[in-house]
């Protein structure tokens, strides 16, 4: 049971809720002996599958006079013969083309309390596991579902070791189905913020067409204007904002397939030397040097390169605020072990300590027109792909090492 919960638990700080959720519903599956399974979580007026070892289950909806439903309003733990309970939603099966047998229902209890001691915030969903025998063999289900409270489950007989077992994963599922709903409203949220205020900049600029028809000279006046610019401003950088959130809440669905890093690596130079070109950087050198023993891991490209991009662009932009000679950027891949080994450096003055002490650390380490998530981003990419970040800087420059 500790190897569970440490697996489940390094899932839930290097990874997406999903992930983690996944591993606590197959674990559960392994822990119970059951043949499969599903978790549900409240859709509007319905349940539905969340997740699933059943693939074409997942966003099937049930409604709440099901098992499920009973379930989670009542607090009450059934279990059942499928076939012989009325309230077991046919749709299912007919989803999966498979008859449902021996059914276990159990209520994911609510992270949340409610403010009242004498009654229980709503559970947050309902775990299912199936069985193709009767694995209560004390219960004789055939004729009629067994119901029991919570509480007085598990002072049952039947509260063993391997639902005991599944009972204890219960709050970490609870905890990953708040975290996944909060995650879905903020991004809803931010998505339509984003909306708003892009409609603002055209509002602002509908403005300045109608005084510039009305009275053009008040365009002219310098508090006007700066007003108007200012205006302007801030809403350009709200709108970044939110679009680089919306970035931040995406890489928590990697796309993972085999790749050579190398690549991402000669993907990203092409786009540093563009980014230099645009910048007018003047005698800029690029150091590439890419390990040829290098072997294919699974990784997200997109998302790596994303992260590689986010330190290469930070380096150059502060060898053209600073004038650096030569200004030199250093990009370097070693395989060792197994383990890949990546270098970002460049020879710039290097960041004051107050920067270098809160690089990752979100809105702390914003630039002038910048968001503050850069860096952010970029651990996270590497915290899911399983891989640590480094950062040594100084007067001969700075250096980023990730370790994958």
């Amino acid at each position: 049971m500790d190897d569970y919960l440490r697996d489940i638990v390094q899932l839930s700080l290097g990874s997406a809720p999903e992930e983690m959720l996944k591993k606590s519903l197959e674990t559960c599956i392994e822990l119970s002996g059951a043949e499969g399974g599903s978790i549900l979580g409240e859709e509007g007026p319905y349940l539905q599958f969340l997740f699933s070892d059943v693939s074409e289950l997942i966003g099937a909806r049930v409604p709440f006079d099901s098992i499920a439903g009973i379930t989670v309003n009542k607090s009450m733990v059934v279990y059942t013969y499928a076939p012989a309970d009325k309230r077991h939603y046919s749709g299912v099966d007919d989803k999966i083309s498979k008859v449902t047998k021996y059914l276990l229902s159990i209520p994911i209890p609510s992270i949340h309390k409610h403010s009242d001691p004498d009654r229980q915030a709503r559970n947050a969903g309902a775990l299912q596991l199936l069985f193709a025998e009767n694995f209560l063999a004390e219960l004789c289900v055939e004729n009629g579902p067994q119901e029991f409270h919570v509480d007085a489950f598990k002072e049952s007989p039947f509260y063993n070791g391997k639902l005991k077992s599944v009972f204890w994963l219960l709050p970490i599922v609870a905890f990953g189905l708040e975290v996944m709903r909060l995650r879905q409203t903020s991004y809803q949220a931010i998505h339509e913020l984003k909306n708003k205020l892009i409609s603002g900049l055209s509002w602002i600029g509908y403005l300045k067409n109608d005084i510039r028809e009305k009275s053009p000279e008040l365009l002219k006046e310098e508090n006007i204007a700066g007003d108007f610019e200012l205006a302007d401003t801030s809403i350009r950088e709200g709108a970044e904002l939110a679009k680089t959130y919306l970035q931040l809440t995406k890489i928590y669905n990697p796309q993972f397939q085999p790749l050579n890093i190398n690549d991402v690596i000669k993907e990203t130079a092409s786009s540093i030397r563009a980014l230099a070109v645009e910048l007018k950087v003047v005698n800029f050198r690029l150091n590439i040097n890419c390990d040829d023993r290098m072997k294919e891991k699974n990784l997200d490209a997109g998302q790596l390169k994303m992260a590689f991009f986010n330190l290469c662009k930070n380096s150059i932009e502060a060898l053209v605020k600073y004038e650096v000679v030569d200004p030199t950027l250093r990009l370097e891949s070693i395989f060792d072990d197994g383990r890949i080994s990546i270098t970002i450096a460049d020879n710039g003055p290097g960041m004051p300590a107050e920067i270098a002490d809160n690089l990752f650390v979100p809105f702390k380490t914003k630039k002038e027109g910048g968001t503050g998530l850069g860096l952010t981003i970029t651990k996270k990419i590497i915290d899911i792909h399983g891989g640590m970040i480094n950062c040594e800087t100084g007067p001969s420059g700075t250096t980023f090492v990730i370790e994958m």
